[in-house]
C-alpha cells in the first residue's frame, strides 16, 4: 500500500524533469551537432540489418502499426483519384460524387475502397494506441507515444472531414450534428464551431474548409508525423522490451525474415479489402433537405459515444470525459515510470487480474446504469430534476467515478502504478465502446430499440 502511494507521488513530483526528458530523448551536453545526428539517424534505413526474433511473431502486436500505415498508403493513392472528378461546391458535390459512383470507370469500386479505408483506420489507430498502452511500449518511449496520440487525432479528424464531401442527407446532418456538440465545450466551443464551419451552420464555407483539411492540411501534418514516428521506432531500437532483456534476445536478419512477412501481410489486407470494395458499395443518399432534419440526427459512427454521453450531461459528456481521457492518454507514460513488464501484455499476474476485474466491473456496471436510466419510473424522476443533478445522476458520471475508484482500489491493492493506470483505464475504454453499441440502438426521439426491434412506421 506504502509502494503505491510514494512511486505515484514521487512521479508526480517528477513530473516536470519526465516530461523534459521523455520529449527530448537522446539529447544531452555531450550530444552531437543536431545536423550531424539528423544525417547519421534520420536517413537510415525504416529497419535494421537484424531484428530480434520476437518481433516475427505475429501475437506480439498483431500488425497494428503496418495495418494502419498501410491503409493510409491506399486512402492517399484512392483520394488522389476521387479528387480529378469531384468538384467541392454545395451546387456540384453531390452531383460529381454520383458521377464517381455511377459514371466513372471503376469509380464506385475506388470510392468504397476509400470508405472502407477510412473507417478501418480509426479502428486499427485506437487499437494500436491501447495495443502500446496495455504493453507498457511507452516506456522511455514518451516522445513517440505522444506522436501517436497526434496521429490518432489526426485520424479522427480525417474520417470526420472526409464524412460532409458527398453532401448527401446523410453527411450533411451527421456533420451538422456533431458540429452541434461543439456548443456544449465551455467558452471555446462557439469559437472552435465558428473556425470550423467558418459560420454558425453548415454551408459552401464548411464544405471548401472540410475539403482543403482533407485533402491538404490533414495529410501533410499526418505524413511529416508517420515518417518521425517511425523514425523514432527505429532510434528506440525497435519493439519494446524490458530493460533487463534489451540485447539478450536472440536476432536474425531483417531481410528477408521481417520483410517478407510484411510483405505477404500487406498482400493479404489488400485483398480483403478489394474483395470489400468490390461486393460492398458505398452509400449514397439523395440531397440534403435543410430544413427536415433526419431523425434520429446521429453523429459519424467513431463520435456516437460523445453524442450519447451529451444526452446525458453536456457537461460531463461535451468537457469533463472527453478531457480527463485525453488527459490521462497524454501524462499516462510521464506518470507510470514503472520497467517491469514492458513489452508484455498486461504485465504481471496482478496487473492482467486487475485488467480483467475492472473490465468485469466496468460491463456489469454499464448494464447495470443503463438498464436503469431505460427505466419509465427513472426517466419521469430524471425529468423533475435540476440540470445541476442531472451533471452528476447519469451514465457518463458514474463510469467517470468508477474509473476513478478502480484506479484507487488497484493500486492500493497491486501496489503498482501501471496496474492502477490499466485498471482506470479499461473502465474507461468499456464506458466508450458500450456507449458507442447504446447510441447505435437509438431510434427516432433518441428512443432505444434493440437491433431486431422495428422502428415506428413513417421512419
Amino acid at each position: 500500500m506504502s509502494q503505491f502511494w510514494s512511486a505515484l507521488s514521487r512521479n508526480l513530483v517528477t513530473l516536470p524533469g519526465n516530461l523534459r526528458q521523455g520529449l527530448r530523448p537522446d539529447v544531452s551536453p555531450e550530444s552531437e551537432a543536431l545536423s550531424r545526428r539528423m544525417r547519421r539517424s534520420f536517413v537510415f534505413h525504416l529497419h535494421p540489418l537484424y531484428v530480434t526474433e520476437r518481433a516475427l511473431n505475429p501475437l506480439v502486436t498483431f500488425g497494428l502499426g503496418l495495418l494502419t500505415l498501410t491503409l493510409f498508403m491506399v486512402l492517399v493513392f484512392t483520394g488522389v483519384l476521387l479528387m480529378i472528378y469531384y468538384v467541392p461546391t454545395t451546387k456540384d458535390a453531390l452531383a460529381s460524387t454520383q458521377d464517381i459512383q455511377y459514371a466513372v470507370t471503376f469509380g464506385a469500386f475506388i470510392r468504397s475502397l476509400h470508405r472502407f479505408c477510412s473507417h478501418a483506420m480509426v479502428v486499427t489507430t485506437f487499437a494500436h494506441l491501447l495495443r502500446v498502452c496495455f504493453t507498457g511500449a511507452y516506456y522511455r518511449r514518451e516522445l513517440n507515444w505522444v506522436i501517436g496520440l497526434g496521429l490518432f487525432l489526426l485520424t479522427l479528424g480525417f474520417a470526420f472531414t472526409r464524412y460532409l464531401l458527398p453532401w448527401d442527407q446523410l453527411s450533411y446532418w451527421a456533420v451538422s450534428v456533431s458540429a452541434n456538440l461543439a456548443d456544449h465545450i465551455p467558452w471555446a466551443g462557439g469559437v472552435f464551431k465558428q473556425l470550423l464551419l467558418g459560420g454558425d451552420q453548415v454551408g459552401q464555407a464548411a464544405l471548401i474548409r472540410f475539403y482543403t483539411l482533407h485533402v491538404a492540411l490533414l495529410p501533410c501534418l499526418m505524413t511529416l508525423l508517420i515518417i518521425f514516428h517511425l523514425w523514432r521506432i527505429r532510434k528506440d531500437g525497435g519493439l519494446a522490451v524490458a530493460p533487463k532483456a534489451a540485447g539478450t534476445l536472440p536476432t536474425v536478419p531483417a531481410w528477408p525474415h521481417l520483410v517478407l512477412r510484411e510483405a505477404i501481410f500487406i498482400i493479404v489486407v489488400l485483398t480483403v479489402l478489394c474483395l470489400a470494395a468490390a461486393y460492398i458499395p458505398a452509400p449514397l443518399g439523395g440531397a440534403p433537405d435543410i430544413h427536415h432534419p433526419s431523425n434520429p440526427e446521429k453523429t459519424p459512427w467513431y463520435f456516437f459515444w460523445l453524442q450519447e454521453m451529451v444526452s446525458y450531461s453536456t457537461l460531463v459528456g461535451g468537457l469533463i470525459f472527453p478531457l480527463i481521457l485525453l488527459l490521462l492518454l497524454l501524462l499516462f507514460p510521464f506518470l507510470e515510470r514503472s520497467d517491469k513488464g514492458v513489452g508484455q501484455w498486461f504485465g504481471s499476474k496482478e496487473e492482467r487480474f486487475a485488467v480483467v476485474l475492472s473490465l468485469t466491473l466496468g460491463i456489469f456496471a454499464l448494464v447495470w446504469v443503463e438498464t436503469t436510466f431505460q427505466l419509465q419510473s427513472v426517466n419521469a424522476w430524471l425529468a423533475a430534476m435540476p440540470h445541476w443533478a442531472l451533471d452528476i445522476f447519469n451514465p457518463a458520471t458514474v463510469m467517470l467515478l468508477l474509473s476513478v475508484i478502480v484506479f484507487v482500489l488497484v493500486g492500493v491493492m497491486v501496489d503498482s502504478t501501471r496496474a492502477a493506470f490499466f485498471a482506470g483505464l479499461s473502465v474507461l475504454v468499456v464506458a466508450i465502446l458500450g456507449f458507442t453499441v447504446m447510441a447505435w440502438c437509438r431510434g427516432p426521439g433518441w428512443i432505444f430499440y434493440w437491433p431486431f426491434e422495428d422502428w415506428p412506421l413513417g421512419y
